[in-house]
């Protein structure tokens, strides 16, 4: 008789492990630029529901994740705020080239905290910032942050690149800098329009135009040996026009 019931045990522990591992959901883990964190957050719960899969995401500057990448980390896939950081990658033979697709745009915005004096103007290539606003610009850290280095790109287009240089109060991503400007702990910062937008805790003074540094262009790709089918179809699913929708609501354009 105790025979059987250690029979009828055992049976019922191993039904139940492999039930657990028939329930048990995959996991993949995304490392994507910080100014994507709201988008790319929504995007992901989406592809959860669908497909009975936990992405976990690491949000932080790109040049930041790529040295992270470099150093051993192994997420499925890879958002950049620029090319710069894929083509680090690239280089190193950490992506695979067939995958990398360029997903969505934004652009640059002067931005001021909400109770600052400085009025909302239009773009003018006569416009002086270093005499616009006094004290110190956040931007993001030119050296591994996107933002930091579009900033940069356009001061110099502008010719106040040397003037403005000194009064740089540079941020570990391009939300540091945004939140450090709501905060009123500077005059000025220099983000991008979909961050700005989402804040009510500054005003946008000014929106760049693209001419003045490259495109702000956000791009994708999977990471050698980690890629699978359920990655594929995450990278598909977030470049995918059932996407857009989400995209567009976040200010980016697609």
């Amino acid at each position: 008789m105790k025979y059987y019931i250690y029979i009828i045990v055992v049976t019922f522990l191993f039904v139940g492990c492999v039930s657990k591992k028939k329930d048990a959901k995959s996991e993949l883990v995304l490392f994507c630029a910080a100014s994507l964190t709201d988008v790319i957050s929504e995007i992901t719960f989406e592809f959860e529901k669908e497909n009975n899969v936990e992405v976990k995401i690491n949000f932080a500057s790109s040049g930041t994740l790529a040295r992270q990448i470099e150093h051993g980390a192994t997420p499925v896939i890879f958002i950049s705020a620029n090319k710069k950081w894929l083509d680090y990658l690239n280089k190193l033979s950490f992506t695979i080239p067939e995958t990398e697709k360029e997903i969505a745009g934004n652009s640059m915005v002067l931005i001021a905290p909400g109770a600052s004096s400085l009025e909302p103007v239009a773009y003018s290539s006569e416009m002086n910032l270093p005499e616009l606003f006094e004290g110190r610009l956040s931007i993001g850290d030119p050296n591994h942050v996107p933002a930091g280095s579009y900033a940069v790109q356009l001061l110099k287009s502008l010719g106040c690149e040397e003037k403005l240089e000194p009064r740089f109060l540079p941020a570990k991503d391009v939300r540091s800098a945004l939140m450090v400007v709501e905060m009123g702990e500077v005059e000025a910062g220099i983000v991008y329009k979909t961050d700005a937008l989402k804040s009510g805790k500054i005003k946008i003074i000014t929106e760049f135009p693209d001419s003045l540094h490259e495109p702000v262009n956000y791009y994708m790709t999977e990471i050698k040996g980690e890629e699978t089918e359920l990655s594929d179809n995450l990278s598909n699913f977030i470049s995918s026009d059932k996407a857009l929708p989400i995209w567009e609501k976040y200010g980016f354009t697609h």
